[in-house]
């Protein structure tokens, strides 16, 4: 080899050499530079693993404190992983149970669970699903499920979703529903004709009542105004009447309107105002009841009331006139037996006497009688009986014209009550009852006594004598009219039923108690 190609190899050789300590040097950099990467590689590793850790365990905080059931499942319904809220529901004792929920399902809902099951494959999610399952401890229960699929690469690997008891809310709602449909069921078929307005006073809703009322259908109803197509007359009140409901106010008022057909009704309307959550008036609610047949009865009353005060004025007229020309007669038929008996006194032999007296008797007795039915049918016919009376006044009065033997004594127990009626009826009242018992006592000390209890509305007076009584089966008896027990003549049998009617004129009652030979007690009451 020559010296030239020695020099040769020599640069050769010290240029490769230079080029692999460059090659050397740069491996080694990069060797620096890869090991620097894989250190903040670990590092990075590290926080990642930290940072995941973290988020599992807020991941698994929230899983288990999901207040609705939240369940894992793989795509043939078998349990992978419940929270506390699932557990429960379906009454599993813990979350390591090997079980599928396609078991809980209630054998009546298979298919549609098969169903909504195919849906959640082919869409991914199903909503709002309704289903019936029978929990591990026999409850059965309805559950709304909203679920999902779970993707590992595009792939469905999983399914999860949140279920919920709904059986108190569909019970709720079931209660609900049953208690509008008989609400409803009463407003459409109540007497009372119902309507809902607006604020602008424009029908939202009414009743079959209120249409017949009307004579228009609902689907006329519905955007009218009431009040500018049914009324007659009195727009005032009308205007009125809405202006005070929107107040609050309900009081009735009685108006006139025209239905369909051009009939004019009667109606009794009254209202109230509407409020939404807020307190606020969205409109009201009217309720209207057709008078007519009652208006109509209270026209008809009133014509016969007047009548009838008419008739009773007449016929009172007519016993006026009656009773004087039958007692005219009578004093005249009196007066000549009068004459005769004076004229003849000395030529009339003791029957005869005895006879003519009788004959004046008769006389006597029928004028009372005559006066008594007078009384008796004139007790209805006139006098207010809302006066103020003051009865210890009126017996005072009494006790110094009424006739009263010198062995029969009169006690007032206690001071009679001020009450309100006809100071002409009551003292007549008094005066029969205090009479009544002068005439029938026997002793040779008569006592009446006069007493009056006090209650809350009413007063109950007696008047106790200690006569020759009455037996029990008389008793109803003696308020019958001409209805005598004693043959006397002077007694008509009107006195204890005038004494009965101008009770019951005064609202009151009157009833007795009485033994044969001791004496009797009439009580009655007169209202406050």
């Amino acid at each position: 080899m020559s010296e030239n190609q020695i020099e040769i190899l020599k640069r050769k050789l010290a240029k490769e050499k230079a080029a692999r300590k460059a090659a050397e040097k740069k491996l080694k950099q990069k060797t620096t530079e890869l090991v620097d990467a894989n250190q903040k590689l670990l590092e990075a590793k590290e926080e990642y693993e930290i940072l995941l850790t973290n988020t599992d365990a807020q991941l698994q905080g929230v899983f288990e404190n999901i207040i609705d059931a939240y369940v894992i499942m793989d795509l043939f319904g078998n349990i992978l992983k419940l929270n506390d809220s699932a557990l429960e529901l379906f009454g599993f004792e813990n979350s390591n149970e090997d079980f599928n929920l396609m078991k809980l399902v209630d054998p009546n809902e298979t298919h549609r669970v098969k169903e909504s099951f195919n849906t959640l494959m082919t869409t991914g999610h199903i909503t709002d699903f309704q289903v019936k399952i029978i929990t591990r401890k026999k409850k059965h229960i309805l559950v709304h499920i909203n679920a999902s699929i779970i993707y590992d690469d595009d792939i469905a690997v999983a399914a999860q979703g949140i279920v919920r008891d709904i059986t108190k809310e569909r019970d709720y709602h079931n209660r609900i529903e049953a208690e509008k449909l008989k609400y409803e069921s009463i407003i459409s078929n109540m007497n009372l004709g119902l309507v809902e307005v607006d604020k602008e006073d424009s029908i939202l809703m009414v009743n079959k009542t209120f249409e017949s009322m009307t004579g228009y259908t609902k689907e006329e109803l519905i955007g009218l105004k009431g009040k500018d197509f049914l009324p007659v007359s009195n727009q005032d009140i009308i205007n009125n009447h809405v202006e005070e409901r929107k107040k609050g106010n309900t009081k009735s008022q009685e108006i006139q309107i025209r239905k369909k057909d051009g009939e004019i009704r009667h109606w009794l309307i009254s209202g109230a105002p509407n409020y939404d959550s807020n307190g606020n008036v969205t409109g009201a609610i009217g309720i209207n009841l057709d008078i007519s047949d009652i208006k109509q009865l209270e026209i008809q009353k009133e014509k016969l009331l007047a009548d009838l005060e008419r008739s009773n004025n007449e016929l009172n007229q007519y016993a006026h006139i009656v009773t004087h020309d039958l007692k005219s007669p009578l004093r005249s038929l009196n007066a000549l037996v009068s004459w005769i008996k004076d004229d003849n006194k000395d030529k009339l032999n003791d029957t005869s006497i005895q006879y003519i007296e009788l004959i004046e008797n008769t006389i006597e007795k029928m004028d009372q009688l005559i006066t008594d039915i007078l009384e008796y049918s004139s007790i209805d016919a006139s006098g207010q009986v809302n006066e103020l009376v003051n009865l210890d006044e009126v017996i005072n009065e009494l006790l110094l014209i009424i006739f009263k033997p010198d062995h029969i004594s009169i006690e007032i127990l206690n001071t009679l009550p001020v009450i309100k009626g006809n100071q002409a009826k009551l003292k007549q009242l008094f005066q029969n009852l205090i009479c009544n018992a002068i005439k029938f006592i026997d002793k040779e000390n008569g006592i009446i006594k006069i007493d009056v209890k006090e209650y809350s509305t009413h007063y109950e007076f007696s008047i106790e004598d200690n006569g020759i009584g009455i037996e029990l089966e008389h008793h109803d008896r003696i308020f019958k009219e001409f209805q005598s027990l004693n043959k006397s003549k002077d007694s008509t049998g009107i006195g204890l039923s005038i004494v009965k009617k101008i009770i019951n004129l005064h609202q009151g009652e009157i009833w007795l108690k009485s033994i044969p030979n001791v004496g009797t007690t009439f009580f009655f009451t007169l209202k406050k």
